[in-house]
């Protein structure tokens, strides 16, 4: 009860009075649209995330299972709060999405899946390498795994360290452990995870170009179309990004 009363209390964090909520949400969003795609495009039966967060992702991807090729959809999360929020908002529940209330790294489901998405989730964990290397039993033969994660060396935390405002970038802000985040990683720590749990990488992208601090960045009162920009721009950039992009098959 108490590690479950403790992932609650994270949920004030995924709402609009979060100071980095704006930015989050394009950066999910980005990151569902390009699963989305792939779900799409390879006529995927049978997904799974880990984490529902925000819902950008868990929304795009349901729109397959809706209107698009899938048949079944399991969405798995360690927050009851979260859970139940996210269940009210879809009533009715459409067919073919189940919701299981557990943790990553001890959920069982039966079946395979074609896609696995595990986003924004191996800064939260224990034990990054135990997740991943459970996933193992859930991925379909062929099956992709998409994973993103927060950048410590997004381009605002290496600007911030070379002016010498921030002297470690891989320390945690305090709005960091508001999310409940318990690492940072950077390209080559979150690839030599991802190889080290048996996984090949075939696709790594930015998720949004960020050049300075939150704060720096609501002076400037940037357009739609410059926030969509730093968007683009990013997916050739995943070691400078705000956040990390991998595409990995077993």
């Amino acid at each position: 009860m108490k590690e479950v009363e403790q992932l609650d209390k994270y949920k004030q964090s995924y709402t609009a009075d979060f100071p980095h909520f704006e930015e989050n949400l394009l950066a999910h969003a980005a990151y569902g649209e390009r699963i989305a795609l792939y779900i799409q495009s390879q006529g995927t039966s049978a997904a799974m995330s880990l984490g529902i967060g925000h819902t950008e992702v868990a929304r795009r991807i349901l729109a397959k299972l809706i209107g698009g090729p899938l048949k079944r959809y399991v969405v798995v999360d360690g927050a009851p709060q979260i859970i139940e929020g996210f269940r009210r908002s879809l009533e009715p529940m459409p067919d073919g999405l189940e919701l299981i209330e557990g943790f990553f790294e001890n959920f069982v489901t039966p079946g395979r899946f074609d896609v696995i998405e595990a986003g924004f989730i191996l800064e939260h964990v224990d034990n990054p390498a135990l997740v991943l290397d459970r996933l193992h039993q859930f991925l379909a033969p062929g099956g992709r795994i998409f994973i993103a994660v927060p950048n410590a060396r997004s381009l605002h935390r290496l600007l911030g360290h070379m002016a010498g405002l921030l002297e470690d970038m891989y320390v945690l802000s305090q709005w960091d452990l508001a999310l409940g985040h318990k690492r940072y990683f950077d390209l080559e720590m979150l690839s030599t995870l991802v190889r080290d749990a048996g996984f090949q990488i075939a696709k790594a992208e930015g998720l949004l170009l960020k050049p300075f601090t939150t704060a720096q960045l609501n002076t400037l009162n940037l357009s739609p179309a410059v926030w969509q920009a730093l968007l683009k721009v990013s997916a050739g950039y995943p070691d400078i990004s705000y956040a990390i992009y991998l595409e990995a098959t077993a």
